[in-house]
């Protein structure tokens, strides 16, 4: 084994396994990153040429760093490695396959649609279907993904529907992907799916690809959903030997579709498999494993494994129940400021929640301190509207037929093109006009159109042919030449000093992107360039260096580290989040989450949650998070004695005490048997009536005894309660529970 990885026992074994398929279960911080990379090398040193083994990661920057890796050991080599993300994957193989005949209606050029695509489309094809206002766009959308996941085309899921909103979502499906097709277009979905499908509908494609990959590799095999897993098992399917790392304590995104039972059932869909374990952590300290592995310990469906390492204990976990989130957020705030008095850096540390509203809070009161932040999964660089507009004009010349490029961009900046002749292409492109480039050229042909439009469309027309006749040239030279020939700086110029200059700087930096890829990849091209845009994770656009706190969900904390991790809003309905309560499997991917969440820790963990949390309709009061009370008390200090909220006006005497350590930090009832509410001064918290002001009391059941009202819903002899009994969520009719859910 070359000494160019240092390894343990563990990863040595795992490394130098026999061929065949290998599952390595690698807890967090296990060096799995590690391990996948020397098993790359191993490969390449007993012989395998590099273009023969296939790794998949999770994110381009993976891709990037393992590729880096790999180069430190073979050298130039490693350039020649399939080493990439499952969609950029599915990019090269269509775009090589799409030139050999391919799929019908999949051509070279294609174009990838984003979400923001992806909604514009659905909206036209929602529109003219006529959908009532019930079909919810979001919903839709996410239906269709849901299926292209699971490897259903429409004329499946038309053949599978039973009721007439699933007829009519199977049908949307059917047209939309129509549609995507006619427009010579692609969906990240269709990135994976597609190649199934061509595998399936080519088998000598497939035995090409098969024939050819003699290893496959996978990271982070706990997040595969259908499709992938499908094209795991083709891929792999004549060599046999796929080496997947994962670690079904993380597997975190079954609402993108990622399915658990793929790891879990590992050695079932691959017989003869070997499963090894990565236990040893190299990141956090004694204390924060144990906390992480007590609670995770609660999840039935696991394969089993225990971190432990080698540093010392560490101080104990921190929580902090605070009065509200603007408490909260004060709180989080000196706890940064402390760590930066002492020395540390704000990159140090990373605020993680459950879902992005939580930021608000938190970033009124790091601006108010004069602190910097960054948002992960906010509002990306790429999908910035002057970024966009720019990129629609190159998307545009490397496929004409792309319509969301086209309106996008044909009258930005404004050229005399409006309504009008936007109706004349529209007929022309319903008529038959293959797209709408041509569309416009045939109405411009016609002879009738106003100076203005006319010149509008000559000059539009010209850039796109002068970019398509360049379209061989670095990206740089061809962003240049849109920013010069379509004076879009110009309309720049026309905008408000500081909004300009912001904008400018944004499109000004698009070209330096492009230059840094032309350099990089100067094989690469214009279509290569805009599908790696189009593929960037989250993950792949964090500023490295850059002194400054990160704000983020717990969902897209997934890989990184930092010495310092505050997990905020620690509330039952919000971590775990109100919709896992009534389901066993949503409920440990909840806990999965906040165990992700604890292992994101080098040195120090504060865990935060609020008595009580504004909402549009009034004040809520809730209890401590599950997960909290899951850790053992002598890994943590609880400071449960929040100050009363400035806003509430309520007297000190109403306040719910909370309980120190007691089952779920649920509220004890206050004298006289009501918890008061405390909504009440300024029209911005007025309470919505009795049901905001249940959620957080004591109650009691005959059969299952006294618990904590979570949620409650309807009237009148419909009022259902959503209440904690111990370790147990159940829904119960109002009528059946005493002590305090009256509705008064």
């Amino acid at each position: 084994m070359n000494t160019t990885f240092t390894l343990n026992d563990a990863q040595r074994a795992a490394v130098e396994h026999p061929a065949g398929p290998v599952l390595v279960i690698a807890g967090a911080g296990s060096g799995k990153t590690r391990v996948l990379t020397a098993r790359v090398a191993r490969a390449l040193e007993l012989g395998s040429a590099p273009d023969r083994v296939l790794a998949f990661t999770f994110t381009n920057r993976a891709a990037r760093e393992m590729r880096e890796r790999i180069g430190g050991t073979v050298g130039d080599d490693a350039a020649r490695l399939w080493v990439g993300t499952f969609h950029g994957t599915g990019v090269r193989i269509l775009r090589r396959e799409a030139g050999r005949g391919g799929l019908p209606g999949v051509t070279p050029d294609f174009t990838i649609y984003d979400r923001e695509d992806q909604e514009s489309l659905l909206r036209e094809v929602m529109a003219a279907l006529q959908l009532p206002e019930a079909f919810r766009l979001g919903e839709v959308l996410a239906r269709i993904s849901d299926a292209k996941n699971a490897l259903v085309s429409p004329a499946e899921a038309e053949r599978a529907a039973v009721s007439p909103w699933e007829r009519r979502i199977a049908e949307t499906y059917g047209r939309y992907q129509a549609e995507l097709s006619r427009r010579g277009a692609l969906d990240f979905d269709d990135l994976i799916g597609e190649v199934v499908t061509l595998f399936r509908q080519r088998p000598e494609v497939l035995e090409r690809y098969a024939r050819k990959f003699e290893h496959v590799l996978v990271d982070e095999y706990q997040d595969t959903n259908h499709a992938q897993f499908r094209l795991v098992v083709a891929l792999a399917g004549v060599h046999r030997n796929l080496f997947a790392v994962g670690d079904e304590d993380q597997s975190i995104y079954r609402f993108r579709g990622a399915d658990i039972g793929n790891i879990l059932d590992f050695e079932n869909s691959f017989p003869g498999a070997a499963v090894l374990r990565l236990e040893q952590n190299y990141r956090s300290t004694g204390n924060i494993l144990k906390a992480a592995n007590a609670v995770i310990a609660n999840n039935r469906d696991r394969k089993g494994k225990t971190l432990w390492c080698d540093r010392e204990d560490g101080p104990r976990l921190r929580f902090v129940l605070a009065s509200d989130e603007v408490d909260e957020a004060r709180r989080i705030a000196s706890t940064l400021a402390d760590r930066v008095r002492r020395g540390g850096a704000l990159s140090d540390s990373a605020v993680l929640y459950r879902t992005n509203a939580q930021s608000r809070a938190l970033e009124t009161e790091l601006r108010q301190r004069g602190m910097r932040y960054e948002i992960v999964g906010g509002v990306s660089f790429y999908q910035r509207r002057e970024v966009k507009d720019v990129l629609a004009y190159l998307r545009l010349a490397v496929n004409p037929a792309d319509q969301v490029a086209f309106w996008r961009c044909w009258n930005t900046p404004r050229r005399g093109l409006g309504d009008a002749v936007r109706a004349r292409v529209e007929r022309r492109l319903s008529a038959g006009t293959p797209h709408p480039t041509a569309a416009l050229r045939e109405v411009l042909g016609e002879g009738d159109l106003a100076r203005p439009a006319r010149a509008g469309a000559e000059d539009f027309l010209g850039l796109i042919e002068e970019l398509r006749a360049r379209a061989a040239e670095p990206a740089d030279l061809l962003v240049g030449l849109v920013l010069r020939r379509s004076a879009y700086l110009a309309m720049l110029d026309e905008l408000p000093p500081g909004e300009a200059a912001d904008r400018r700087a944004n499109v000004e930096e698009l070209a330096v992107s492009a230059g840094q890829f032309a350099s990089s990849r100067p094989e690469g091209g214009l279509a290569a360039w805009l599908a790696e845009t189009a593929l960037l994770t989250d993950a792949d656009r964090l500023v490295e260096g850059a002194d400054r706190v990160l704000l983020l969900t717990a969902h897209n904390a997934k890989g990184l580290e930092f010495p310092l991790v505050i997990v905020a809003g620690l509330e039952e309905g919000l971590m775990p989040h109100g919709s896992s309560l009534e389901s066993p499997a949503e409920l440990e991917e909840e806990r999965r989450l906040f165990y992700v969440a604890l292992t994101r820790a080098r040195d120090e963990v504060l865990l935060t949650a609020a008595a009580y949390r504004r909402r549009f309709d009034g004040a809520r009061g809730g209890q401590v998070s599950r997960f909290v009370d899951e850790i053992p008390a002598e890994l943590l200090d609880r400071e449960e004695e929040p100050a009363l909220p400035a806003w509430s006006g309520a007297a000190v005497g109403n306040w719910p005490a909370w309980s120190a350590g007691g089952p779920g930090g649920a509220p004890r009832r206050p004298p006289g048997g009501r918890v008061a509410d405390t909504a009440r001064s300024g029209p911005a918290y007025r309470t919505s009536g009795a049901l905001a002001r249940t959620v957080g009391r004591e109650v009691f059941h005959d059969s299952f005894g006294r618990g904590v009202v979570v949620a409650a819903e309807g009237e009148g002899a419909d009022l259902k309660f959503t209440v904690r009994f111990g370790t147990r969520i159940v829904k119960v009719l109002g009528r059946f529970l005493t002590g305090g859910t009256d509705a008064d």
